[in-house]
């Protein structure tokens, strides 16, 4: 399991030069991909452990690694604006993730983006920003940024601009504990709203009991987005 260098933490790049912990096939084989984000608190090599649930060939995990283990400070309802520089720093990783893939020939129709808690925030986020087809999105007890989801637009702003790109039918699955007392599931299912008006074809699934945790059912969801890639 490759690893690359640590660099200084910048005050304006928070993220850069984290780590991007692989998996899986190496580039050299690898006809897929799976960017894994992991959340708050929790480490790159902790998400990757989850590889051994998904047991596909061909296929590459990516898991960036958030500086202090926290992609960004404030809670998932806070405006943009207090999770800056933070999060354009963050999502900027999860683009030097999907540049890996690329230079391994695997275009984003070809990579799920996976993330969990915050990790699933940055995940759902990113895609909203960069609307295109992708291989598929899971968000696991996470939801869109902001603290007015409605107001959510085509390319992501919060400025009223609406963009004629979208995510052209990519599949994409929000799961979360109804009783998860990090995330609203109002939050979970406005979220996944907003998905399919950007054209996903989305599912929401919120379970009795769960917490926030992951389980069974939404490990089989991940490996159902993989396995339509083979």
């Amino acid at each position: 399991m490759a690893r690359r260098p640590t660099a200084p933490r910048s005050a304006t790049d928070p993220h850069e030069g984290q780590e991007i912990a692989t998996g899986g096939a190496p580039p050299q084989v690898a006809d897929a991909a799976v960017v894994m984000l992991h959340g708050r608190g929790s480490k790159a090599r902790h998400v990757l452990t989850l590889v051994d649930e998904f047991l596909h060939r061909g296929v590459m995990y990516l898991a960036p690694q958030a500086a202090g283990s926290s992609w960004y400070p404030a809670p998932a309802t806070s405006s943009i604006e207090r999770n800056e520089p933070w999060l354009s720093s963050a999502l900027s990783r999860v683009s030097a993730a999907l540049d890996i893939a690329g230079d391994a020939g695997i275009p984003p129709g070809r990579v799920v983006l996976f993330g969990f808690s915050q990790g699933a925030c940055l995940a759902a986020e990113f895609a909203v920003r960069n609307p295109r087809r992708y291989g598929g999105l899971v968000a696991l007890s996470g939801s869109l940024l902001g603290p007015d989801l409605g107001s959510r637009t085509h390319d992501g702003d919060h400025d009223g601009h609406v963009s004629d790109d979208n995510l052209d039918g990519t599949p994409v699955f929000f799961g979360s504990g109804r009783d998860d007392s990090r995330v609203d599931p109002e939050r979970v299912e406005a979220s996944a709203r907003v998905f399919a008006a950007l054209g996903a074809d989305t599912t929401s699934r919120l379970y009795e009991g769960l917490g926030h945790a992951i389980n069974d059912d939404e490990i089989r969801v991940i490996n159902s987005f993989i396995e339509r890639l083979g």
